[in-house]
């Protein structure tokens, strides 16, 4: 408990914040804006817009990760599940602090920023491997990788050239090798395209990690509205 003492002691009642919900339909959490109550350390609620808490997708097996703006510092915590008080609202009890290398595991955050997908160097030389390149736009991304929008589909475990424009700052461009993970279509000309981060450096992914941050203290600004709590 001492260690969740910082996020129990600085976070107010009724604070906005957002909230990252493991689904069983699919292998990302879902990320949702929504107001912290305070309970009783380490239990807490969060209430939710009518009509946003997916309940019947969540998976109250595995942890969520709630994360909240203070005055320019982002924390995180992981919280177990403990309950689905109503249609609006979830019950909590923290576990841990999430640290900075914890998080580029898993955390992720809604960013749509420039990327393309390519060859690797070299691999146009190699017989029937054509000349190509997608470009497109990311819909998540992370210190370990993106989900990306493309006009065609790639085959998962491709081996790819990444180009990504940082989402804040200048929008500099960082090179990436990574792999497809997964492909699925959606929509007539459009594939969603999941890439890993293979070859980065240290330097990059913190610069990557620090976008993220970045962009979720603009996310978790934004104002919540929540009618109707039961």
């Amino acid at each position: 408990m001492q260690q969740l003492n910082p996020f129990f002691s600085q976070i107010d009642d009724q604070k906005a914040v957002r909230v990252a919900l493991p689904m069983t339909d699919r292998p990302e959490k879902e990320r949702i804006n929504c107001i912290y109550e305070a309970v009783r350390p380490p239990s807490f609620r969060l209430l939710f817009p009518e009509g946003m808490l997916p309940a019947s997708r969540i998976d109250l097996e595995q942890s969520a990760v709630v994360t909240v703006d203070l005055g320019g510092q982002t924390l995180s915590v992981a919280a177990d599940i403990t309950g689905i008080s109503s249609t609006q609202s979830l019950e909590f009890k923290a576990t841990e602090v999430i640290s900075h290398e914890q998080l580029r595991s898993y955390f992720r955050v809604d960013a749509a920023t420039p990327v393309s997908a390519g060859p690797l160097p070299g691999q146009t030389s190699l017989a029937g491997e054509e000349e190509w390149r997608l470009q497109g736009e990311t819909i998540d991304l992370s210190g370990s990788g993106a989900l990306c929008s493309f006009s065609q589909g790639l085959k998962k475990g491709k081996k790819v050239r990444i180009e990504l424009a940082l989402p804040t700052g200048q929008m500099e461009l960082i090179q990436i090798i990574g792999h497809v993970v997964r492909c699925s279509r959606a929509g007539e000309e459009t594939f969603h395209v999941g890439l890993h981060f293979d070859t980065l450096s240290s330097e990059d992914r913190d610069r990557i990690m620090a976008s993220c941050f970045q962009l979720q203290r603009q996310h978790l600004r934004m104002k919540v509205q929540v009618k109707d709590i039961l």
